[in-house]
């Protein structure tokens, strides 16, 4: 399927791989955006082209696998905070930091009232629960870790754009990247049935606003 002015729903995925989802609505567009910030950054941007071009507003839904040491793998999350993981928490830096909170609407808040406990901070490698980084932010008890939310709700903070995402827990921060490949076999299906419910809700959402 191309994009086309049909189309309500796009959704983001980092590796098409992660998602198993057979049957997409004729108004869904699935678009893979790579892997890591700088991709997912550089695709959203001319996805969003081809979206003025065609003069539509659609839902963006990030969909996609994490890290997470709080959560078994297969567990599914619906993250409303997210942070640029690699980013530094004290300092100087914060002044160019952006912290989002929100599904649908984003807004962004201080560093003060970002939640943590329930963020999904984004950063440029896998997290691995003996690395240095992970020792210096573990006290912050993050909810989980990818590579591409926090540049994707960032671009549609700006533009925006409504963004959603749905995140399933793909290993616990212990392992290597043939561990994380071996087991999205086992788990892209899930996502999708997830995938299909979350839509279905939306769908119904909308159907109940246009009649009031």
């Amino acid at each position: 399927m191309i994009l086309n002015k049909d189309i309500e729903t796009v959704i983001l995925v980092a590796n098409k791989n992660e998602l198993s989802f057979p049957s997409p609505s004729k108004s869904t567009y699935i678009y893979e955006i790579g892997v890591g910030k700088v991709n997912a950054l550089l695709s959203v941007a001319r996805l969003y082209e081809d979206i003025k071009i065609l003069g539509i507003n659609p839902i963006i839904l990030n969909v996609g696998t994490v890290g997470c040491t709080r959560h078994p793998i297969g567990h599914v999350l619906y993250p409303s905070y997210y942070a640029q993981g690699d980013a530094y928490t004290d300092g100087f830096f914060l002044e160019n930091t952006l912290f989002f909170k929100g599904q649908g609407v984003l807004e962004s808040i201080s560093a003060d009232e970002f939640r943590y406990e329930d963020a999904l901070l984004t950063s440029d490698r896998f997290i691995h629960v003996n690395s240095s980084f992970y020792q210096d932010i573990k006290h912050l008890n993050p909810m989980a870790f990818d590579m591409e939310s926090y540049a994707l709700a960032n671009f549609c903070f700006q533009k925006n754009l409504a963004f959603h995402s749905i995140k399933i827990v793909s290993d616990n921060c212990d392992g290597t990247v043939k561990d994380w490949e071996s087991i999205l076999g086992k788990i892209s299906g899930r996502l999708g049935n997830i995938l299909d419910q979350f839509m279905k809700k939306l769908d119904a959402e909308k159907a109940s606003a246009s009649l009031t």
